[in-house]
């Protein structure tokens, strides 16, 4: 592996942790939107669900994600242990219990 290499996989995480930085910032005044609302918007809150998804890999966006599977687990629990499994299949096997804890 080269110098140059090098550099190009620290170049592509600090984009990625730029990313995810602005995509915390955005998801987190929706799901506090959606919580001190007490929205019951099923497609609106499964679409936050959805997109926070794909950032799991961030411990940030993991806790906004396990905060709205527990709001929306009143609203509708099938979907939400759906959206969990989701989550097991992609980025931990042992999670789905701790989610809705």
């Amino acid at each position: 592996m080269t110098e140059d290499d090098l550099n190009g996989f620290k170049e592509l995480a600090e984009s990625i942790e730029k990313i995810t930085q602005e995509a915390f910032i955005i998801y987190e005044v929706q799901v506090d939107r959606i919580y001190h609302n007490t929205v019951k918007d099923e497609k609106e809150i499964e679409r936050v669900i959805e997109i926070l998804l794909d950032y799991c890999y961030d411990d940030k966006m993991l806790l906004l994600f396990k905060r709205l599977c527990r709001y929306y687990y009143e609203i509708n629990p099938i979907a939400t242990f759906e959206y969990v499994n989701i989550y097991r299949e992609m980025w931990d096997e042992g999670a789905a219990e701790e989610i809705l804890e």
